[in-house]
């Protein structure tokens, strides 16, 4: 005998299915894998994030060159920390979900991850980005824009600012766009390989608000 459960009744609608639009997305990240990409030696983390109504999505940020140079994805990661209210973060070992594509299931490795980036309730601004996969084909994947506070629906900036009223989700979000494809191969990884350099060096311990 079973007894119907509304929730579980809507889960159903999008249950299994991959985020790709572009847009605002309250969930949690199921997974926050330490990775290095395999052709430069730039090291980022990669995303496995799955939506209140059960849509999942992966992507990657690379935060710093082999060299030691920060990059964009920095930024990210550090307004990321800011709405977990992280003041420091580590890899430790764990296991690490991927999908292998010889025997076309879901299997697990040993890897490196950062726990506490992982299952807490999260909001994130994605972009769709164009770009031209190993068979020379166009193809879309999704890009890390900014994440926000999923309770309050407060920016990095607005927290570490101490505001209480959301006013830049909604602009920021407005703002989000489809970036047509570069004629250059595909990052390795599946991610975004961003190598623009910028990087801001974040507040002080006495300007953090937690």
């Amino acid at each position: 005998m079973y007894a119907l459960n509304t929730d579980e009744a809507r889960k159903a609608d999008s249950a299994g299915s991959q985020i790709r639009e572009l847009g605002a997305y309250v969930g949690k990240f199921t997974q926050a894998e330490d990775i290095v990409s395999k052709n430069t030696g730039t090291k980022g983390i990669a995303f496995r994030f799955e939506s209140v109504g059960g849509q999942k999505a992966q992507f990657s940020i690379y935060v710093q060159k082999s060299n030691g140079e920060r990059l964009s994805g920095m930024n990210i990661l550090m307004a990321l920390m800011t709405c977990l209210k992280l003041r420091n973060i580590a890899p430790t070992p764990g296991k690490v979900s991927f999908y292998d594509y010889d025997q076309k299931k879901e299997l697990t490795r040993d890897g490196s991850v950062f726990a506490d980036l992982a299952n807490k309730p999260i909001g994130v601004l994605l972009e769709t980005e164009g770009y031209i996969n190993s068979k020379g084909a166009e193809a879309s994947r999704l890009v890390f824009k900014a994440p926000y506070q999923a309770e309050t629906r407060l920016t990095a900036s607005e927290i570490l600012d101490r505001k209480t009223t959301p006013q830049m989700l909604d602009k920021l979000t407005a703002s989000l766009r489809h970036r047509p494809a570069k004629k250059a191969p595909a990052a390795q990884n599946g991610g975004h390989e961003d190598f623009d350099g910028t990087f801001s060096s974040g507040p002080s311990d006495d300007d953090i608000p937690w």
